[in-house]
């Protein structure tokens, strides 16, 4: 239901703030791991309530799960940014933060691969 905007989703006794239903039943849910959380101000202002935000994957199988988890470890090892950093290829700025910086041997494999 949509009151002043928002939308609720209720199950059982959660109400969420969300476009649900995502599952027509909680049971569904075999396996279940919260991978990440946040807090923010109600309407972004720093006088109102603060919230509680979770992020979380659900599985109809804990297989499934492990699976997800695997594929998302695997992904974390092969992040390019974190090889080209260790690597000291570029780095990266809190001012230009989506802007990579070539380092000497970084700047040379560019260069090189520029040629071809």
């Amino acid at each position: 239901r949509r009151v002043h905007g928002i939308t609720l989703y209720r199950c059982g006794p959660l109400v969420d703030l969300c476009r649900g239903p995502h599952l027509p039943s909680t049971a569904l849910v075999k396996a279940f791991k919260v991978v990440s959380n946040s807090s923010a101000y109600w309407k972004s202002k720093a006088e109102n309530d603060a919230m509680q935000r979770l992020y979380g994957v659900s599985f109809p199988k804990a297989s499934q799960l492990e699976e997800h988890l695997e594929f998302l470890r695997r992904a974390k090892e092969s992040d390019h940014r974190r090889i080209g950093s260790e690597q000291e290829l570029f780095f990266f700025h809190p001012l230009s933060p989506g802007s990579a910086f070539f380092l000497p041997h970084g700047a040379r494999m560019y260069s090189k691969l520029m040629e071809m």
